[in-house]
């Protein structure tokens, strides 16, 4: 069935056993509704659902649901559940449980390896998939954790710079250096410039925010598959790569680049924006998906 026999509102939805909150919006429209598949890993969809949810649910049915053990669903109580496989199973059990035959993954950085692989999975169930910063690299890639530090050293101020390669030298693992390099520039005096093309445009603090789940972070974090990219070169599902020119956490490069290996893919790059598009371009973020789907 379609999403015109849904109905707005919040309600948990039990997935592997664990309780998913999921909320439902603009479920008038009808048709195949957008799924937001949240970033992190261990975030959940509270941003990026106040920043262009409500007007995305303007013109198309929205669902939100936070990941096991993210944001406002609750806690596996064995955390060797937090894999990409529980993940892809979790989000087509909420699929099946809505009732609904087909969705439109809408991922969101590390939300984007999950959309992925649930494309993969379940490309019969996805009329089309939707990727916002996909961290998605091929086999030949470095990958994101080896390329993250530079992205740092960039922006430091010189003293900064300086304390962090002395602190690099001693350490050869990737995630490792990433967590050197992240927990550097977040003390930087450039910190915003790394976050945010425009510091003008970071909002206010949230106290009603939910916290990160460090625990699922470090279980997933690193275990990207490598072949993913040549998996997704192979179906020919309608997607949309949006990117920010000045987003720092991926790069711009990984995204044309999966554009370029999927076969029928669009590339929409926001020239004012950093990682968080939708915070510093909503209005033409909202456009680019409206008229995407």
């Amino acid at each position: 069935m379609l999403s015109g026999m849904l109905s707005d509102g919040v309600r948990g939805v039990v997935a592997g056993g664990v309780e998913h909150w999921v909320r439902v919006v603009g479920a008038h429209h009808g048709g195949v509704p957008l799924v937001m598949v949240h970033g992190g890993p261990g975030e959940s969809c509270y941003s990026v659902e106040r920043s262009v949810g409500e007007e995305l649910a303007k013109v198309s049915t929205v669902i939100f649901y936070d990941q096991r053990g993210c944001g406002r669903s609750a806690k596996p109580s064995e955390p060797d559940t937090y894999t990409m496989t529980r993940l892809v199973a979790d989000l087509d059990e909420i699929r099946s449980a809505l009732g609904l035959d087909r969705i439109i993954p809408w991922g969101v950085s590390f939300g984007c390896l999950l959309a992925a692989e649930y494309a993969v999975a379940y490309s019969n169930n996805v009329e089309r998939l939707i990727f916002h910063a996909p961290p998605v690299v091929g086999p030949l890639h470095p990958g994101l954790w080896s390329l993250r530090p530079n992205a740092v050293d960039t922006l430091l101020a010189p003293a900064e710079r300086t304390e962090l390669r002395t602190q690099l030298d001693s350490l050869t693992d990737p995630i490792q250096r990433t967590l050197t390099a992240i927990g550097t520039i977040s003390s930087s005096e450039n910190a915003a410039r790394f976050f945010y093309y425009d510091p003008a445009n970071i909002p206010e603090p949230d106290p009603a925010a939910p916290q990160m789940n460090m625990e699922m972070a470090l279980a997933l974090v690193g275990t990207e598959r490598p072949d993913l990219a040549d998996d997704l070169a192979a179906i020919t599902i309608p997607t949309l790569v949006m990117i920010g020119l000045w987003d720092r956490h991926v790069g711009f490069d990984m995204a044309r680049d999966l554009a370029d290996r999927m076969p029928n893919a669009v590339l929409r790059i926001f020239d004012r924006s950093g990682h968080l598009i939708d915070e510093e371009q909503p209005s033409e973020y909202i456009e680019a998906i409206s008229s995407f789907i």
